[in-house]
């Protein structure tokens, strides 16, 4: 059999069909785990996240909470007042997630100062 003709593993990222690939993409963002981190204590409303995530535009993060509601990691609740008070929230898809950030963070956390040393050599030999 040619290599050419074994169908790619729906599973593997690597390959361009792989379902998982847009969620990847989706968590991997430039905003979104730090939109997730905002959420960790609870409902938050849009301008909270707004200020929480410094450097996010209002129309970036609508775009972004859209993306986050649509994949089921967060959940958006409206109270019905006037105005309209909207809150976002994690779902449990969203709090695994945040879990999974957390062993990132503490991994950060631990390996700072040996990736500040090495980015310090880097930087003097170049």
């Amino acid at each position: 059999m040619e290599v050419s003709s074994i169908p790619a593993d729906p599973s593997n990222p690597m390959h361009s069909d792989c379902p998982g690939r847009e969620v990847f993409k989706l968590i991997t963002g430039r905003w979104t785990l730090l939109i997730l981190w905002s959420l960790k204590f609870g409902p938050v409303r849009f301008h909270r996240i707004r200020d929480a995530v410094e450097g996010i535009s209002e129309r970036v993060l609508s775009s972004a909470l859209k993306d986050l509601c649509r994949h089921g990691l967060i959940s958006r609740h409206v109270e019905p007042s006037v105005p309209p008070k909207v809150s976002y929230s994690l779902t449990q898809c969203g709090e695994g997630l945040l879990d999974v950030m957390e062993q990132l963070t503490g991994w950060i956390g631990n390996e700072l100062d040996a990736i500040e040393v090495a980015k310090r050599r880097y930087d003097e030999s170049s």
